[in-house]
């Protein structure tokens, strides 16, 4: 049975009564094109990897990402999304087997039980076949395999090894290229015959290794720790991440045959396989658009470059082929809603796809290539022929209004995981431990939704999942760089049919309602008015929010203002100091809740440039001795004003030269270790400058700030700690905190009065660092405007059980009303544990408003002391292997709580892992110890 079939994508007229012929209009064309090309030569380029000649035109765009921003695809509802996705980016990896601009692929799939279509298109080529006999072949061979995997036909040896070698000599140009690269960065630093030997990288990059048996030493390699510590002492970290991430690329293949077996055995669906291999449009020529000189200037060193970007042949990528071919297939209702690419989208196909808003992708690098154009004849729907012209329109305005982003750094195209972090994956920042992509937790999230429907061989394994996920992996997951206030996650939370007042929660008559929106209601215009710092972020302003809003809103809740617009605007950035920062916003909280200076007030001396005139004289006005002093303060700070900016904070430059040893001082303070030093020294520079941790930092429950139940009683909590700082030693403080002794600490100092009414402030200190109680990520979800909760939060306290977003929302509701009571969070983490949070929270609220199965989970749990718990670090082990973990030493072990199976379940357990981790798309290390006795130890870890 012939599979394959290579296709002309638009070359018939549907149908269909609904199908209409769009055009893409030539001055629209010319003027993206043309705009584009200017916004590339601003930006920091590589040359392409593949060397043309100067005559030749060739695609202005290299393989490898830079620039790279993740625009995540949010989780879908049926189980086998997560193995479909990666399924069809491994394969439009795999088919880029050459380091070639016009390879780049783009695939998609078209999917019912019966049957499936794999549809693939690649960037318009310079010349030549779009597809050649050998991707034909190869892809024949695949379906063939596939199908037969999928029916559950029985082979006389296993399919894998076969199909392994088949993708690996598919592959072999890409091989070799990445192996000559790995060999040019290591350069001769580490004295590994691997990489200058006939039989290792340099022997594959010149012909004489065969490609098979280097890309099986590769992949034993990858689980060898000696080899990666051999690595890692002779290189630098850069050219040691660089040449993981070579070796990663030689893994594909390999790491792709698994993929695609675990499909076929997943997916019904792939009993019949369809591959339909779309012919790319040729590139064509696009004339040039006038743009003005005053808008748009070009200086004299750029403009032979700008006018060779216009002249170049405009191409359609991969995506927007498959994309628009797909839009053409009318009806659609079987098509994926997902694109598999090679390397992440450009700019303008990530504003396309975002636009018409049918599929989704992996990423987008944010790189414009003036190369770029669309299919310019289509036949669609109606519906679809709108979206379009709105897309062309807003990549218009794109590129007319964008703003020049500074130059990042390049990432890699590989989804398969490096044994470290490539250098786009932020793993740490200088305030939290680890910050993890969402994918993961969204992926997750499908994982437990599915957990019904899913037969799991042994109970005990069954059990375990249930929990181990409450005590795996880090603790903090969440990015400070990009944190909205927690007041704009539920812009339209006033519900429409009140039963009581939006601002007092008066349940009497209602008698006045919102005049701009007309939804929210209130008992009278009081109430209103007392609600309209708040309401106004989901009500119709007739004008964005602004600054201002945002100002307000934070002097109301007593909350620094978190937004850099604000913190700019309003003269934050004028001081370096935290004291005289903090100073400023109370002066700011006074005025505005006190004192009522409205928001037009504000604004307007922001607009005027008179922000410090206006302040002194309301501050003289009042005559309040607080205020008096605060005037003079402010007269006395020459820089202070609307948009001003002081000197460059160095709060923690100068915390590492007073507190850290000189060696110290060298390292990086991401990578200072132990973790607590690095949290203490983060800790110190904030407290000795006003601050204290936010809900976003790890500081923020390893501190015990978690425990305080109002804001009064965090400033306390920082009070405390700020006495304690100015009395003991730097190392003294880290040491107590990486040994849970805290609170002896306070004892020590003759502060211990200052914390016994920290409600489970004790409990809390006495046990982290080592673990946490979830009840603190769920508090901590609460206040952060995030979609999903930490992973132990999911099925603890009920998130797993939610079908659609309205239930998750309300659980989250819930769960937040009980913190801003003030309630205990222990009292909560104790009904939890017990499998009795519906009757705990009906106790506390009356009525939950959500049904009680949504707060049901797999506890209690016997002999399971463990419930209900965040640790760092887990290692499972059978029985017979305990010992030898045990004597296991260094970072294996360090800090990790050892749980043991019974050696029966052992079997059970690897394939339950396994599985998993190919379920939420994620990579499964290996790693191979020696235990005490000689006996080899092989680890397996999820990459999180």
């Amino acid at each position: 049975m012939t599979h394959v079939s290579v296709v002309s994508a638009f070359s018939w007229v549907p149908k269909s009564s609904d199908a209409t012929e769009w055009r893409f209009h030539p001055d629209a064309e010319s003027e993206i094109t043309t705009l584009a090309a200017w916004r590339q030569i601003q930006q920091l380029q590589r040359g392409p990897l593949s060397s043309t000649k100067d005559d030749e035109d060739d695609l202005d765009e290299s393989i490898d990402d830079e620039e790279c921003t993740n625009l995540l695809a949010p989780a879908y509802l049926d189980g086998d999304a997560g193995i479909k996705k990666g399924f069809l980016d491994r394969l439009a990896e795999l088919l880029c087997y050459r380091k070639d601009p016009s390879l780049i692929t783009s695939t998609a799939l078209i999917y019912n039980d019966e049957e499936v279509t794999i549809v693939a298109a690649r960037n318009s080529p310079t010349k030549g076949k779009t597809w050649s006999k050998k991707d034909i072949m190869m892809l024949e061979y695949l379906a063939a395999l596939l199908e037969r995997i999928s029916s559950d036909d029985i082979f006389q040896s296993d399919p894998l090894p076969a199909l392994r070698s088949t993708l690996v000599e598919y592959y072999s140009q890409r091989i070799r290229h990445h192996a000559k690269e790995a060999v040019f960065i290591e350069g001769g630093k580490t004295g590994l015959n691997f990489f200058k030997g006939d039989d290792g990288c340099a022997g594959v990059a010149s012909g004489q290794q065969d490609v098979s048996e280097f890309a099986n030493d590769v992949e034993h390699l990858s689980h060898n720790t000696d080899f990666y510590a051999k690595l890692e002492a002779n290189l630098t970290p850069k050219k040691l991440r660089r040449v993981m991430e070579e070796l990663a690329f030689v893994r594909r293949p390999m790491q792709s045959a698994n993929a695609f077996a675990h499909v076929a055995q997943q997916c019904s669906g792939f009993r019949k396989i369809k591959i339909t291999l779309l012919d790319s449009l040729p590139p064509r020529k696009v004339e040039q658009w006038h743009l003005s000189e005053e808008e748009f200037p070009v200086t004299r060193r750029l403009e032979p470059k700008f006018g060779n970007l216009i002249s170049k042949l405009k191409h359609v990528h991969a995506e927007m082929m498959l994309m628009a071919y797909l839009s053409s297939r009318i009806p659609r209702t079987d098509v994926f809603p997902y694109l598999g690419i090679s390397k992440k989208t450009c700019l303008l196909c990530g504003h396309m796809l975002r636009e018409m808003g049918q599929f989704e992708t992996r990423g987008n690098h944010g790189k414009c290539y003036s190369q770029w154009t669309f299919p310019s004849v289509l036949w669609i729907n109606s519906e679809d022929a709108k979206k379009l012209c709105k897309a062309v329109q807003c990549i218009r305005d794109s590129l007319r209004s964008m703003d020049e982003a500074s130059h990042r750094d390049a990432e890699k195209e590989s989804m398969i995981a490096a044994a470290i972090p490539p250098a786009y994956a932020r793993t740490q920042t200088i305030f939290n431990r680890m910050v993890e992509d969402p994918r993961f937790l969204a992926r997750e999230a499908e994982w437990f939704t599915m957990s019904h429907k899913r037969n799991i061989e042994a109970k005990y394994v069954v059990e375990f999942w249930l929990s181990e996920i409450s005590i795996v992996n880090s603790e903090a997951m969440w990015d400070i760089t990009d944190m909205p206030r927690a007041i704009a996650e539920d812009p339209k939370s006033e519900d429409a049919t009140p039963t009581a007042c939006a601002f007092c929660k008066n349940s009497l008559e209602l008698a006045y309602s919102c005049k701009k929106c007309g939804i929210a209601t209130y008992c009278d215009v009081d109430c209103h008015s007392s609600d309209w710092y708040r309401h106004k972020f989901s009500c119709s302003l007739g004008r964005p929010t602004d600054p201002t809003d945002y100002l307000v809103l934070a002097c109301h809740t007593n909350q620094f203002p978190q937004e850099d617009d604000v913190i700019k605007q309003y003269g934050f950035l004028c001081f370096t100091s935290g004291n005289c920062r903090w100073r400023l916003f109370k002066l700011y909280r006074r005025l505005v809740t006190k004192w009522k200076v409205d928001e037009e007030e504000l604004r307007s001396a922001v607009e005027l440039n008179r922000l410090k005139e206006m302040l002194t004289t309301r501050c003289s006005q009042t005559g309040d001795p607080a205020m008096l002093s605060d005037m003079k303060w402010l007269e006395s700070e020459e820089v202070f004003r609307a948009n001003g900016e002081g000197p460059e904070i160095t709060a923690f430059d100068a915390a590492q030269e007073q507190f850290l040893s000189p060696q110290d001082r060298k390292i990086p303070l991401v990578e200072l270790q132990p973790p607590e030093k690095r949290q203490a020294l983060i800790f110190y520079a904030e407290i000795f400058n006003g601050f204290m941790p936010d809900v976003d930092e790890d500081n923020w429950i390893s501190l015990g700030f978690c425990t305080a139940a109002d804001p009064d009683s965090e400033q306390r909590l920082a009070s405390a700690y700020r006495l304690l700082v100015e009395r003991c030693s730097f190392d003294e403080f880290w040491s107590a905190m990486s040994q849970s002794r805290i609170v002896e600490l306070f004892g020590k100092y003759g502060l211990a009065d200052r914390i016994p009414n920290m409600r489970n402030f004790k409990i809390l200190m006495a046990i982290v660092p080592r673990r946490h109680q979830s009840v603190w990520e769920l508090k901590r979800f609460t206040r952060l405007n995030v979609t999903d909760p930490f992973r132990a939060v999911i099925v603890d306290y009920g998130f797993m059980n939610c079908e659609d977003a309205r239930h998750r929302m309300q659980l989250r509701g819930i769960y937040r009303e009980y913190f801003e009571r003030g309630e205990d969070g222990m009292r909560l983490h104790e009904a939890c544990i017990a499998g009795k949070l519906a009757n705990f929270l009906q106790s506390v609220f009356g009525s939950l408003g959500v049904p009680p199965h949504l707060l049901s989970n797999p506890y209690p749990l016997e002999n399971f002391p463990l419930m209900g718990m965040v640790t760092k670090h887990v290692i499972m082990c059978p029985e017979s292997a305990l010992d030898q973990v045990r004597a296991l030493k260094g970072s294996a072990t360090e800090g990790a709580e050892i749980i043991t199976i019974p050696d029966a379940d052992d079997a059970a357990m690897i394939r339950f892992i396994h599985e998993k981790a190919a379920f939420q798309g994620i990579g499964l290390r290996e790693r191979n110890y020696s235990g005490s006795d000689g006996k080899i130890i092989t680890e397996l870890a999820q990459e999180y």
